[in-house]
Parts: structure tokens; sequence; C-alpha cells
């Protein structure tokens, strides 16, 4: 069979522009997937998570992708699981997964975190050991400010107290308000910032000690030159003040480097097989 020139030249023309595509259009790109914490809706993570997504994918060379959930159930079986490369996620939820999977924290906020438990200014409860027996208004079982605050007040001050879960701090700030709980337990930094108007209307008679923000992490897979970039990318965006927008909008304020025995090992000595039982009285 003869070939035409027609054909021969189209032939070598075909030959010429595979040649001359990148690489990477037949190598299989791998892909990093980020999960976050559903501590706001889908919609606000997205957008939120979208820029610092981007520029560090574009930053360490490597293709990341957000992965968002609408339970934060589903959240903690996929990372105490092996379906996610990096996380960012609340410190005790960051210590479940790490029992799991050994992730390692590379960057996290400077600002740290301290539980509270406050009564109405007009209560007669004076100290935390007055509250035995009594509800306290808390936002969610798995939230960092539950854990430290009940960790601290069972086993601190070891008296049982009745909970009631009600979705965020404003309704934890409402149900001590109208007389629904006896007090109310929060993360200090939470009503100073979202509801500083409310903060006449209450006495504070606990405060947790203090303890490192949100890391986020890295499962031990993922190659250590990636790591390291990843945390350098995150430091950097410190430097500029479009990067510290970035940072602010996911809430990792002033960057440091995180270190699990530093940041996270306070987490082994909370009993929480014991706040789990406690979560359902």
């Amino acid at each position: 069979m003869s070939w035409t020139n027609g054909r021969l030249y189209s032939l070598i023309f075909a030959l010429l522009i595979l040649t001359a595509l990148p690489y990477r259009v037949f190598a299989t790109e791998k892909v990093y997937t980020l999960a976050v914490v559903p501590n706001l809706p889908a919609v606000t993570l997205h957008k939120n998570w979208t820029p610092l997504v981007n520029y560090l994918s574009q930053q360490v060379g490597v293709k990341i992708e957000l992965k968002l959930y609408d339970k934060i159930t589903t959240f903690l079986e996929e990372t105490k699981g092996d379906q996610v490369d990096f996380m960012y996620a609340a410190p005790n939820m960051f210590y479940l997964a790490y029992q799991k999977q050994k992730y390692i924290p590379l960057v996290r906020g400077s600002k740290m975190l301290r539980g509270q438990v406050f009564v109405r200014k007009d209560s007669p409860y004076t100290q935390v050991k007055d509250l035995k027996g009594k509800t306290i208004a808390i936002v969610g079982p798995k939230n960092v400010c539950s854990v430290i605050t009940r960790h601290a007040m069972l086993t601190g001050q070891q008296i049982d107290f009745n909970v009631f879960f009600s979705g965020s701090t404003i309704n934890v700030a409402k149900s001590v308000l109208v007389g629904k709980a006896a007090a109310g337990a929060t993360l200090d930094s939470s009503m100073i910032e979202d509801f500083p108007e409310m903060q006449k209307e209450f006495r504070v008679i606990m405060k947790t000690q203090e303890i490192a923000p949100h890391p986020f992490a890295a499962h031990p897979r993922v190659p250590k030159k990636v790591r390291d970039a990843v945390t350098t990318a995150l430091l950097n965006l410190d430097h500029t003040e479009q990067g510290r927008n970035i940072l602010k909008a996911v809430k990792l304020v002033g960057p440091v480097k995180a270190d699990y025995q530093r940041d996270y090992a306070f987490f082994a000595d909370v009993n929480f097989d014991l706040l789990d039982r406690q979560q359902s009285n």
C-alpha cells in the first residue's frame, strides 16, 4: 500500500503536534484533597477556601481539590479513615484523626483558644461547683469549646451536670438569658468577637487553659517535599495584605508552624468516651 503525499504530510504533522504537547497531558496528574471541617455552610466555606486552594495549587505545583461536607460525622469518618490528604479541623477533631492516621500538623493560627463558662449577671451561681445537677447550654457535642469546657468541669471540678446542645454561640447566650439553661459554655473569643454587646449580660465563672487552634495538617503519605512546600506557602501569605486577607477568611491568622507534641498532645488526657456518653443524657 502506498501513501499519498497528502496522507504522509498529515501523519508527520500529527506526530509533530503530539511530541510538542506537554508531558502532563498524558501523565496522570496527582490530585490532593483538602477536607475542611463543616463549621459553616458549604457555600460560605467554598467562597472562603477557594482562593487559598488556588494559591497553594499554584505555589506548590500540585493540584489540590477542596472537599466539603454537610455533616461533621461524615467529616470525622473520612479523616479517621484513609480518604483525604490534607485536613483543616478543630484541634479535638484533629486529635481523633491523628489517633487513626497520624496526620502531621503543618501550620496553625497564632491566637490560642480558651473555653469559658458563664451565667447571667443576676445568677445566684458564683462558681462552677454551684452548677452541679444544673443544665449547661453548649453549641454541640463535637465543638472544641464543648470538649474542653466539659473536660475541665468533669475532671477538674468533678461535677455532674446536664447538657443542652443549642447549635450556635448566639443560641447558647439566648438559652442562658431566658433561663432555659443555668449557664453557657463557649469559646471566650466567640462571645467577644461575635456578640460584644451581650458581654454586659453575663458573668464568667470559669475559664479553661489555653489550647492551640485548628491546624492545617497533612496525611503522612503526602511526600515531605510537598508538605514542606505547603507549609512555606502558607507562612508566606502572612507577608502581604492580600495574603493576610486570604488567611483571615479561613481563620489561619498569624500562621506559625504547628507541632503535635507542643500543641495537641493535651487531648490525650481527654476522656472522649465519657463525653460521648454524656451527650446522650
